[in-house]
């Protein structure tokens, strides 16, 4: 490791994700789920993000909100540097990109450009950062919440949490340990810790044979990304934290407890067995009723939204605010479900409650206040609709629109571009940026090559005109992507096709099909 990383794994860049959960809609959205007045945005307001890595959400939520600010703070160069030619290619003017540690940050401030210390920042996010970096470091980020921060602004924080990580805890410090023993590139370190484990396992170590939880991690982490793994391992300061810690880290930043941006935590009756709702319900104390929670369904990973001076909202406000939000469709509507994951289990909703609502989420984007005014919706109360319209939310099924001026739309149409122009080249991108929503839509493996064909064929401003579409042209293009990546198309009975002029024929019958369903999808999201 290098010595200017402070013991975090920083010799191979870490993956281009995009994470919903930082979005100032989505985060707005969860406030108000919990009565928590969110910070405005949708006037000018500047946005923060210690720990940015390749940049790619706080490109993608500059290009879509055109009317912040955006700053992204990363110690590695190599992930500053990816971050500001992705900016640059994209032309947006509203982001800037430091090579900066926390600890300097918190000693120097920003640059007098940005105006960290003078204006304050609306919106500070970490995301997979806080408890896998020095105590020394956890200091310096309050410190920098405690300057930064306006009086009422928003910190998202998500963190390996206790209990879910304590049987697995061993496991991290011995391929740390395999690893330092072994020098050598993160990756390939780390696939040697793991083979070492392995052996161990099959060999009938007692740790694996009483602790089940840790074979089965191993066979999870053998399909896992190794850039993915290497950071998230390969840390001398990795430890899982207590949200009791946390929030007595935050405090002295005056930060309070909002609510969880993992929507359906929000919900015991979703979350907790009936049996410890009861105990929960005997704890007056938020922070121990939220260390009780974790215990009860055994958390492994928090995802906390903080405010500076939280302010209850009156339930007559927070309803109406709720009504005024407008949602739309993120998935073709013959595949949006009824049945949705909850920490419980499986969620089963009424057809006479989703069906209607569903139908209008794909035909447009009306406001919660709309729906609730359906003819098919009298005989359930506003709590249900809402409740309902976050689960959708909650499994990426549907969100809240934000205000996407033409400003916004072109950005994100430059930005999508410059990043469809890299997607026949490089796997790992999956993220686009969505203006409607304000927030990254992810793309399976074909999916994202289907759109880096359309987009690289769409000028500025210009919309695509799907009568005028070429599918062969699209599908030799798509072929000839998979073709350069050593990939294929599977046939009908699953086989791989890898001929290149059997692919473009198999395209030719799959692609109508997927345009048939996906297309809706992206240009009601505005992707294309």
């Amino acid at each position: 490791m290098n010595g200017w990383s402070d013991g975090y794994n920083a010799d191979i860049a870490y993956t281009h994700g995009a994470y919903r959960e930082l979005a100032p809609g989505y985060l707005a959205y969860v406030c108000l789920l919990n009565g928590i007045r969110p910070p405005r945005t949708d006037r000018p307001f500047r946005y923060c993000e210690l720990g940015c890595g390749q940049g790619m959400t706080l490109n993608i939520l500059a290009a879509t909100h055109p009317q912040g600010r955006f700053t992204g703070i990363d110690f590695n160069p190599l992930h500053i540097a990816g971050a500001r030619r992705l900016a640059e290619e994209a032309e947006l003017p509203n982001v800037a990109f430091y090579e900066r540690s926390f600890q300097q940050v918190a000693a120097d401030g920003l640059p007098a450009e940005q105006g960290g210390d003078r204006e304050g920042f609306d919106i500070i996010a970490l995301h997979g950062v806080y408890s896998w970096i020095s105590p020394e470091n956890r200091q310096a980020v309050v410190d920098i919440l405690e300057r930064m921060l306006k009086p009422g602004g928003l910190v998202y924080l998500s963190y390996n949490s206790q209990p879910g990580w304590a049987p697995l805890m061993p496991l991290q410090k011995l391929i740390l340990a395999h690893a330092a023993a072994n020098p050598g590139r993160s990756d390939r370190q780390f696939d040697a810790a793991l083979g070492f484990l392995n052996r161990l396992s099959e060999a009938g170590a007692g740790y694996f044979a009483v602790n089940s939880a840790a074979g089965q991690h191993l066979g999870m982490m053998a399909g896992q990304d190794r850039r993915y793994l290497s950071h998230e391992y390969l840390n001398a300061h990795w430890e899982p934290l207590g949200h009791a810690q946390v929030a007595k880290d935050l405090a002295r930043a005056k930060l309070g407890y909002a609510g969880s941006a993992t929507i359906p935590q929000n919900f015991d009756d979703l979350a907790v067995r009936a049996e410890l709702r009861a105990i929960l319900g005997e704890i007056a104390d938020p922070t121990l009723a939220q260390t009780v929670r974790d215990f009860a369904v055994n958390q492994v990973f928090r995802r906390d939204v903080f405010v500076r001076g939280p302010e209850l909202m009156p339930p007559a406000e927070t309803e109406a605010a709720l009504r005024r939000l407008r949602f739309t469709l993120l998935v073709p509507r013959e595949d949006a479900s009824l049945a949705i994951p909850v920490p419980l289990g499986e969620l089963r909703h009424d057809p006479s409650l989703g069906q209607p609502i569903l139908d209008a989420l794909a035909a447009g984007a009306p406001s919660l206040g709309e729906i609730a005014a359906m003819p098919e919706m009298a005989r359930h109360d506003f709590g249900t609709l809402s409740r309902f319209l976050a689960l959708l939310v909650s499994s990426n099924q549907a969100h809240p629109l934000v205000d996407a001026p033409e400003e916004g739309r072109a950005a994100a149409g430059r930005l999508n571009r410059a990043v469809a122009r890299r997607m026949n080249l490089d796997e790992s991108l999956f993220h686009l940026a969505a203006p409607v929503v304000g927030q990254n839509v992810a793309a399976d493996s074909l999916d994202r090559l289907v759109l880096a064909g359309l987009l690289t064929g769409q000028r500025d401003g210009q919309a695509l005109d799907i009568q005028a579409l070429d599918i062969q042209a699209l599908g030799g293009f798509v072929a000839g992507a998979l073709e350069g990546l050593g990939r294929s198309v599977l046939a009908e009975d699953g086989s791989p096709v890898t001929d290149p002029a059997a692919m473009r024929d198999r395209l030719a019958v799959v692609l109508p099909n997927l345009l048939n369903r996906k297309l809706p999808v992206w240009q009601r999201t505005g992707l294309l």
